[in-house]
């Protein structure tokens, strides 16, 4: 990762737990962003908050529990050791957004834009960022068994020593993305998405299986 790291010098500790539900449900509903705040160690359990915006915020070890946050903004957001699981945050803007050390088995992300985010030693099977337009966007040391990034517009995506194995990259072009170090065993794809993708001599026997060719 090229990005040079957030500033939260300038955020205010939240820390009351009892009243965070009734706090982000004000402001989704006057549609005031949610700014210059640090969330250490809460649950944001069962929410349902569309269109709810966070600028500048930084979210440190929370548990996101069945939370659906259709239409999601985060700008310039840092979270770090939170799980995600089983969250719906679809059709959602992230823009300059560090995920670190998360958890996201089944969370969807789907028909979501991020742009300049990044993704760090991240874990989830069965992540779906379907549909997603992924500009500048890195992820890195990520573990995403059998994760979705089918119908996906890539611009200067990086994936650097990820596991994506049985990852449907279905309609996802991958021209110019450099796989040499992911493991991509058992990923989706056609030939007209692999056209122009970097990859290594033993991964290319692997996709070239994948094609229904015949290596003797």
């Amino acid at each position: 990762m090229t990005r040079g790291p957030l500033d939260f010098s300038g955020a205010v500790v939240f820390d009351e737990q009892g009243y965070l539900a009734d706090f982000l449900a004000r402001a989704a509903e006057e549609e005031t962003p949610v700014e210059d705040l640090v969330f250490h160690r809460l649950t944001f359990d069962n929410l349902l908050l569309t269109g709810i915006e966070f600028r500048r915020c930084r979210f440190e070890g929370c548990r996101f529990i069945a939370c659906r946050l259709p239409k999601l903004y985060l700008r310039e957001c840092a979270l770090e050791q939170c799980d995600l699981s089983g969250c719906r945050m679809t059709d959602a803007t992230y823009w300059g957004v560090l995920w670190k050390d998360c958890k996201f088995s089944g969370a969807q992300f789907a028909s979501s834009s991020l742009r300049d985010c990044a993704f760090l030693r991240c874990s989830g099977d069965f992540v779906n960022f379907s549909g997603c337009s992924l500009r500048q966007t890195d992820f890195e040391e990520c573990r995403l068994p059998e994760a979705s990034f089918d119908s996906c517009k890539p611009v200067r995506l990086t994936l650097t020593g990820c596991a994506l194995r049985r990852a449907d990259f279905s309609g996802t072009p991958l021209k110019g993305i450099d796989l040499t170090s992911d493991d991509i065993e058992g990923m989706l794809a056609s030939g007209p998405e692999l056209r122009g993708a970097i990859v290594s001599a033993l991964q290319a026997c692997e996709l070239a299986r994948l094609l229904g060719v015949v290596i003797k």
